[in-house]
């Protein structure tokens, strides 16, 4: 009845969705939080939008949770889109490109077409899709590179308004600790303009690995202080849920001390349940038995090995087959979601072997089905310790073999996907070329600016810088130009004349008058001193330019990088 007001044709949860949140057997309880969301759903109907935030520990089952609600909107005739946000580095706005290319597989054709004749350009380059979907409308102009951030960030939402037409829309964003900045500043300002829409986002994230230094910490504060989200606390199961969960799980009821000892060692994290439920039926013969023998198969070192999910994963892991288990760390490495012709084309497995060890680690839960052709980890945790659990060098190595097949498989649309690949390469540390690192670093740069990433581009350019060699003259004035184009857009006019400064020196010293003479053009367009003459570059400009040591050089804007660049151990800090 509560729904009543926007009850429309029911419908399966839509395949856009797929891939970020998938409903499975076993969930349980979740009624008070079901409720919290539904009442800010039911406002969201009439116009008052808004953002619902869960946060819990890892495996407490946010994403769980989103998958419930997600699958009940859907059938009250709701549009849902969804993204992920990946710990790997990836392009700006990684979450929202797949939430508005939803967005505009779901758009009406008239609407969608008034919207890409107004603003249409700016979110071209976000969203390619939108050039195939308008064919033909003339599209507006693009000043996201020229300090139109603020007009992006309002495409985006009208987008979205057009997208929806009379439905509500719910907006899932998942694993939101590890969004990137340009993502946290879009969601900051969506939080503005949702309180007279009929538009709700819900996002998940791990409250217990939020990171100071990554930039969702800081605007969950001030969403929260400034009462533009809604959090909602997911805490443990009561040990009657986890009941419920296991005998959903294994179809009927347990011994009383097998579950009494899973109850003990899980303390109601639904993911650890899942996964004390699975290495016990694997016990007793691969999910075959777990009700054909009576005594206590959960035992006493059991209990006392299984001091975290993590840990149980592990032990899982270490049951698979040799292809399963080569499969998963050439998967892991890709990331949390992956393609199969893009692993077969890794080369690790191919064929028949690759179908079954993929069916293998599909059966034993730790991949799931998230689309045609396509898999997922059931949970990021999984991915996790298959990475850990492999040294330095050979991680290294992987990252470059799938640097390369990107590299290969993209072809001519390479430069399309500059972030990816370049993240690889940057992985693989003094495998890769440094030469060839900069160089994909630097195009994910100009890919950054041309969607007003400028932060983006900033980390990514101090990256470049610290790579190329300090005779690669031209090199680094280009990469100048951009760190210049992007103090520009943040509005810093002082750091952006020193880096263009510098930039048309190199660019002299170089030979190549013509970039000097546009770079200079920059200096003459910024503000300028009493006398009319644009101010010259501090003389600490050139000293604070980083120098090209390779990969020895340490990267604190990039801690991961850095972490496996110089610290063995690194691969367990994924843990």
């Amino acid at each position: 009845d509560r729904w009543r007001l926007h009850e429309a044709t029911p419908g399966e949860m839509p395949a856009m969705i797929a891939h970020v949140v998938t409903p499975g057997d076993g969930f349980v309880g979740r009624d008070q939080e079901k409720l919290d969301i539904r009442l800010v759903l039911d406002r969201a109907a009439t116009g008052t939008g808004g953002i619902i935030l869960l946060a819990g520990t890892p495996g407490i089952g946010a994403s769980r949770l989103a998958a419930e609600v997600s699958g009940e909107a859907a059938r009250k005739g709701w549009i849902v889109l969804g993204g992920r946000c990946a710990e790997q580095e990836e392009a700006p706005y990684a979450p929202f490109r797949d939430v508005l290319a939803g967005a505009i597989a779901a758009a009406p054709q008239r609407p969608l077409q008034e919207f890409a004749a107004a603003s249409g350009a700016m979110l071209a380059e976000l969203v390619p899709s939108l050039r195939a979907k308008v064919r033909g409308t003339t599209l507006g102009s693009n000043d996201a590179s020229g300090g139109g951030r603020e007009s992006l960030f309002k495409a985006v939402f009208d987008l979205l308004v057009a997208s929806q037409g009379a439905k509500p829309l719910l907006v899932v964003l998942d694993d939101l600790q590890w969004a990137d900045e340009a993502t946290v500043l879009l969601l900051r300002d969506l939080a503005e303009r949702l309180g007279n829409s009929k538009i709700v986002v819900l996002g998940t994230y791990w409250e217990s690995d939020l990171d100071p230094e990554r930039p969702f910490t800081g605007v969950v504060a001030r969403l929260l202080r400034r009462r533009r989200a809604q959090r909602i606390a997911l805490g443990r199961l009561t040990d009657a849920e986890v009941e419920k969960m296991l005998m959903s799980l294994a179809g009927g009821a347990l011994t009383a001390v097998q579950v009494i000892g899973i109850q003990a060692a899980t303390e109601g994290n639904p993911l650890f349940v899942e996964h004390s439920y699975l290495y016990m039926a694997e016990s007793e013969g691969l999910l075959g038995g777990v009700r054909a023998r009576s005594q206590a198969s959960y035992t006493e070192e059991d209990l006392e090995l299984a001091q975290s999910v993590r840990g149980l994963i592990g032990r899982r892991l270490e049951r698979l087959s040799e292809p399963a288990h080569r499969m998963l760390i050439a998967s892991a490495v890709i990331g949390r979601d992956f393609d199969v012709a893009l692993l077969e084309a890794f080369g690790e497995l191919s064929g028949g072997e690759l179908r079954e060890a993929l069916e293998e680690a599909t059966k034993a839960r730790l991949l799931s089905k998230s689309g045609n052709e396509r898999y997922r980890f059931s949970h990021d945790l999984v991915r996790q310790r298959v990475l850990a659990a492999m040294p330095l060098p050979r991680l290294q190595a992987y990252h470059l073999a799938v640097g390369d097949t990107l590299e290969r498989v993209y072809g001519k649309t390479a430069k399309d996907h500059a972030a990816e690949i370049a993240n690889h390469l940057y992985q693989a540390g003094t495998a890769a070329d440094a030469m060839r690192t900069s160089s994909f670093l630097a195009q994910a740069a100009k890919n950054a600016l041309a969607v007003g990433a400028y932060e983006e581009v900033l980390r990514l350019i101090e990256s470049t810088l610290m790579l190329l060699p300090a005779d690669k003259t031209k090199d680094r004035a280009a990469a100048l130009t951009l760190r210049g184009d992007a103090f520009a857009g943040l509005g810093r006019r002082d750091e952006a004349r020193s880096a263009w400064g510098v930039a048309a020196q190199r660019f002299e010293d170089s030979g190549d008058k013509r970039s000097a003479s546009a770079v200079r053009s920059r200096l003459h367009a910024s503000p300028v001193e009493k006398n009319g003459e644009p101010a010259e570059p501090p003389a600490q400009a050139e000293a604070a330019e980083p120098s090209g040591d390779g990969h020895e050089a340490a990267l604190p804007e990039v801690p991961v990088a850095e972490a496996q660049l110089v610290t063995p151990e690194a691969p367990e800090s994924l843990n």
